[in-house]
């Protein structure tokens, strides 16, 4: 019998046993001691492949004390405009002591229909409404009970706060709209990169997410299979670029203005 028959069941062993037991995999829910993101108004571009095909504008605001927010509006445009009407917001409210979510309001407007999206997160998970103009159904609202969740906002916030040496990974649950996914973000290397609003040094990592299903366990994320991100690499550690691996192709994310 070869080496590798003998070791291929092992290691499916070992990953079957890391995807049983990722709960107990998760990194610490403590803040890290990198300073807080200062108040900030972000013009992003994306696109497909090699297309420019939407706009993203996002601003982090402090309304009150300890209380960050986060104000985003995105649209598609030009080509991909003719073929997928978009325009959304998303409105996200965090406690920037714990960098837990407090509450998420999100419209998506299609050509067909308007979907809106309430979350409501406390201390033992959160309260989801969503609701689209094409359901016959009056919407209901549900409550998913777990524990540290993170939204897209406190995802974030809660990274750029950690140490972030290469070879360093996390790992959180996030609740983005309607699901739990584990996030796992590994800390690749730090380089310059150049993106429309100038040249920064950088933090290069590694983003896998897995849905969490109803009996706790991993499933492969159907649209979403890996993606790279870069965070500057000086006290604001903005994000200037993701690269996604999508079921429809490579889409892209790259920061054009920072005021």
């Amino acid at each position: 019998m070869s080496l590798r028959a003998l070791l291929l069941p092992l290691l499916f062993a070992c990953a079957f046993t890391l995807r049983a037991d990722w709960q107990t995999d998760l990194s610490s829910p403590e803040a890290g001691g990198f300073p807080p993101l200062r108040p900030v108004k972000l013009d992003y571009q994306c696109g497909w492949a090699g297309l420019a095909a939407g706009l993203v504008n996002v601003q982090f605001l402090h309304p009150a004390a300890n209380i960050g927010e986060l104000d985003a509006n995105a649209s598609t445009t030009g080509l991909a405009r003719a073929l997928w009407r978009l325009d959304a917001t998303h409105d996200a409210r965090a406690n920037l002591l714990t960098l837990k979510p407090l509450a998420v309001r999100q419209r998506e407007i299609y050509r067909a229909q308007t979907i809106r999206t309430d979350l409501d997160f406390d201390p033992t998970g959160v309260e989801r409404f969503r609701q689209s103009t094409n359901d016959k159904n009056p919407a209901r609202r549900k409550h998913y009970d777990y524990p540290n969740l993170y939204d897209l906002q406190t995802a974030l916030l809660y990274v750029r706060s950690q140490k972030l040496e290469p070879g360093q990974t996390y790992r959180i649950v996030v609740y983005p709209a309607t699901a739990p996914y584990l996030a796992t973000v590994t800390v690749l290397d730090r380089e310059k990169i150049k993106v429309r609003a100038g040249t920064y040094p950088a933090i290069k990592m590694d983003l896998r997410l897995e849905k969490v299903n109803a009996d706790m366990k991993l499933e492969p994320h159907t649209k979403f299979k890996r993606a790279t991100g870069w965070l500057s690499d000086d006290q604001d550690r903005i994000p200037l670029r993701l690269n996604a691996q999508l079921f429809i192709g490579t889409v892209w994310v790259e920061l054009q203005k920072e005021e």
